[in-house]
């Protein structure tokens, strides 16, 4: 029968037959399917469902409450041969479409994420362990089956709810729900992994290798991709926000309702009381050296870059030297006492270090030329302030920036963080404490 002849026999037919209501499948029957056109409950719709459709619409059987609603298909509370069209129209759209894009399935056992690219080959990885695994697809029949790298291939009824639902009954198993979410391939990537700060140094926030992240207690799961971040919360609810990476240790998010976080990678390991963050090592007013940390002066590194930059500085008419280098933690006790001593000891920690917490123990930093006020503004203070990045140093106590250091404002005081690191905080107009996320504040 055509679809014309069909729609008319649907006419007349729904003239005759009973009519049902829309009933709650969930309280007449415990073991309901919930999806539409699938009248048998067998969580496919196909040709037994539309064999059980049609007796029915003949009188040759009855059906249930439940299988009632679920034969509702165009849900005007009705069960007729309008459904039976309906019916077969979604038989024929499952059967004539596949899956494209990137696509979140959840089902009893958790979530899982899929891509579906135009060659009918994808990749799918369940959140709670992350490893990849690629098929490829094959359909017939409203069947897919998924060839696996290894093991044998593995098939599922798909029915479609819309274009961007559909639902998998997986051969031997149960039903697993899809919604789509772009078509830009999903990829958990480098910048969503370790430990990062939200808007300052308040919440932290930790990703996982395996598509998991936790903030104040509690765990989701993300789905990040190039330019966007997806959030499944256990709740059911999900956000999505644009994703604009500033450099490889931040990132902004821009939510849908125009609300934005700025993240600050900050990966914090202690080893023999020495801090690092993020690989850099740091003593500040929060973070001290053991007294024991001794690298027996200036590093190799340090002094090495220091001569490269001294000689590009000559070739320009400049003149940098060391006046203060090194210190050991005995030198800058005493150092910081007598500064104390002379000015007390509020005005000393504007300008002076307690011992543990001077940069100049580790063997990293020096004062360049004088470490008086008269070095502000002079030609060397201008040239290192412009181009000691290029060497791999910074100015470390930059103007007007002592509520975030802790210390007043020190042209002649670089630290050594390399070229990379150097050229990422000098080009962020950062302090090294608002680049790592991290306080300068004494504890005692």
């Amino acid at each position: 029968m055509n679809k014309l002849k069909m729609l008319a026999a649907a006419a007349i037919a729904a003239a005759m037959l009973p009519v049902f209501p829309t009933y709650n499948a969930e309280a007449t029957d415990a073991e309901d399917s919930s999806l539409r056109c699938d009248v048998n409950g067998d969580l496919t719709i196909g040709a037994a469902d539309m064999v059980m459709l049609s007796r029915y619409l003949l009188g040759a059987q009855g059906i249930t409450a439940a299988e009632a609603e679920r034969a509702d298909c165009n849900g005007d509370g009705t069960v007729d041969a309008f459904d039976l069209v309906g019916l077969r129209e979604q038989y024929v759209y499952n059967c004539s479409h596949i899956p494209q894009g990137t696509w979140i399935a959840e089902d009893m056992n958790g979530t899982r994420y899929f891509w579906f690219d135009e060659n009918r080959e994808g990749t799918f990885t369940r959140c709670d362990n992350g490893t990849l695994t690629p098929f490829r697809l094959t359909s017939t029949g409203g069947k897919l089956t998924f060839a696996l790298s290894s093991g044998a291939p593995t098939g599922a009824a798909i029915s479609w709810t819309d274009d961007t639902h559909f639902s998998l009954k997986w051969d031997g198993a149960g039903l697993e729900n899809f919604r789509y979410v772009s078509d830009v391939r999903f990829d958990k990537g480098p910048y969503l992994s370790g430990t990062y700060v939200i808007d300052g140094r308040e919440k932290e926030i930790s990703f996982g290798t395996n598509y998991s992240a936790s903030l104040s207690g509690k765990s989701f799961n993300v789905l990040p991709q190039r330019d966007a971040v997806w959030f499944l919360y256990d709740d059911g609810t999900s956000e999505a926000a644009s994703f604009s990476r500033t450099d490889k240790n931040h990132f902004v998010l821009k939510w849908q309702d125009g609300r934005t976080a700025n993240f600050t990678r900050r990966e914090i390991t202690v080893k023999d009381g020495i801090t690092c963050v993020n690989g850099i090592l740091v003593a500040n007013k929060t973070y001290s050296l053991p007294s024991t940390y001794d690298p027996k002066g200036l590093t190799p590194e340090f002094s090495k870059a220091f001569t490269e930059m001294k000689n590009a500085a000559a070739d320009d008419g400049i003149g940098l030297t060391i006046c203060s280098g090194y210190r050991s933690y005995s030198y800058q006790k005493q150092l910081y006492e007598n500064y104390v001593a002379v000015d007390g000891k509020a005005a000393a920690d504007t300008y002076s270090a307690r011992a543990g917490h001077s940069e100049h123990q580790t063997g990293l930093a020096a004062d360049i030329n004088a470490a008086e006020e008269w070095f502000i503004g002079t030609p060397e203070a201008k040239w290192l302030d412009k181009n000691c990045w290029k060497y791999g140093f910074i100015i470390r106590y930059p103007e007007e920036k002592q509520d975030i250091t802790g210390y007043i404002y020190e042209p002649w005081h670089v630290r050594y963080l390399g070229k990379e690191n150097a050229k990422l905080v000098h080009d962020s107009g950062l302090t090294l404490e608002e680049y790592l996320g991290i306080d300068s504040k004494y504890a005692y």
